[in-house]
């Protein structure tokens, strides 16, 4: 794990928050590759272990990091490397219960990427080329996902060796660039090292998402293979509310998230109420009474031909009422694509309220009377800066 923010809120606080919600007993080691102290004493804190890596790069390095664990303590019988963007939808933790023996355990990937061909180089371009494309698919029906790799001890160690050894080939062989993790592990499922894992351990979402409720009415994803143990939150979906933990684990995700935060769990009254949306609203029939957000929140306001348009980042509160009649006052909540969105966001407007849930956008309309106020509330764990659109109009915006 870098030390990247978006990556500790997005990524690591949902795979050990979820982790944790499960039957899983075993222990939590987060491999660093540069976090910052503060957020190693925050995992310290939290009991998850912190190993300080000696390596340089983060792709392949995890690989040596783990058999050095192995090699450190004796004790470890299997151990399972995930890469940070996976969360677990699942109360059963039944991987280590698959993984025996000397080779270590993967799942298919949905497609053959380019980047696992891209690090070849040299007079043997082409023969590794056909071991890591061809070989691969031939003996396990599809390329290979890294983004779970788990095994024995000694699995672990075997595998570590062939890294080690791929690796004095760079320069020869192989080239330094993105995928080249997943070339080296390719490689080792050519000569017949790695076994397969149910696809649900690891689940891409390009072979299907199915969501349905348990007898207690709460969300459970689920394939065609089954309930899915590990979802792989790939960059193209990570931010989609369908499948985020923060979603699906809202309330949750607000309480026991709170330690994780990097800033402080406080929302106070700005100095003042920005220009642009105060101009913007007062034109189209508002008065702002109140704002308040956390420290670095930043708005956005105009106003167009679907009405009034709030652009909010980061913890808020917004209070206002309405200075003429609406016969209609339609709200509609949306979220920016490919960024987070709020874990929960709520409005109330004449005393009605509202939570928002995990869809891409929600409305809501009513008459307003003069006087109505209305009041729009985001709120995530302090510092993890989502976003979120809140449009106001005399028509619901995005009926057609």
């Amino acid at each position: 794990m870098n030390d990247n923010d978006r990556a500790w809120y997005e990524m690591l606080v949902p795979f050990i928050l979820s982790l944790r919600l499960g039957d899983y007993q075993g222990h939590i080691v987060v491999i660093s590759f540069g976090l910052s102290q503060r957020k190693i004493d925050i995992l310290r804190g939290q009991h998850v272990n912190v190993v300080l890596a000696e390596e340089p790069s983060l792709p392949v390095g995890r690989y040596l990091e783990v058999a050095r664990l192995c090699d450190l303590n004796t004790g470890l019988r299997k151990i399972a490397l995930y890469d940070a963007d996976i969360w677990f939808p699942s109360e059963t933790f039944d991987l280590f219960s698959l993984v025996e023996g000397p080779d270590i355990y993967v799942c298919k990937d949905a497609f053959l990427c380019n980047f696992v061909t891209d690090p070849l180089i040299g007079p043997l371009r082409q023969v590794h080329a056909q071991m890591v494309r061809d070989e691969v698919v031939h003996l396990y029906g599809g390329a290979l996902q890294a983004g779970l790799i788990a095994g024995t001890a000694q699995a672990w160690q075997d595998f570590a060796a062939h890294v080690r050894e791929c690796q004095s080939r760079v320069g020869t062989d192989f080239r330094v660039t993105y995928g080249l993790d997943t070339t080296f592990l390719h490689l080792w499922g050519a000569k017949e090292r790695v076994k397969l894992l149910p696809e649900t351990q690891n689940f891409v979402t390009k072979h299907g998402v199915m969501e349905g409720r348990d007898a207690q009415g709460r969300i459970v994803l689920f394939s065609a293979s089954g309930p899915i143990r590990g979802l792989h939150m790939t960059t193209d979906i990570r931010f989609l509310n369908s499948w985020r933990f923060y979603s699906i684990h809202g309330g949750h995700a607000l309480r026991a998230g709170q330690p994780f935060a990097l800033a402080e769990a406080l929302v106070a009254p700005v100095k003042a109420v920005p220009a642009q949306v105060e101009g913007a609203a007062t034109a189209m029939g508002f008065e702002i009474l109140s704002i308040d957000g956390e420290e670095g929140v930043q708005w956005h306001a105009f106003r167009d031909s679907d009405g009034l348009s709030i652009v909010g980042a980061g913890n808020h509160e917004i209070r206002f009422r309405t200075t003429r009649r609406f016969e209609t006052l339609a709200l509609t909540v949306m979220y920016l694509s490919g960024h987070p969105a709020p874990i929960r966001a709520r409005i109330m407007i004449g005393g009605q309220e509202m939570v928002i849930g995990k869809d891409l956008s929600q409305s809501a309309s009513l008459t307003a009377p003069h006087g109505t106020e209305v009041f729009l509330h985001s709120e995530s764990l302090p510092g993890q800066n989502c976003k979120i659109i809140w449009i106001l109009s005399e028509r619901h915006a995005l009926l057609q």
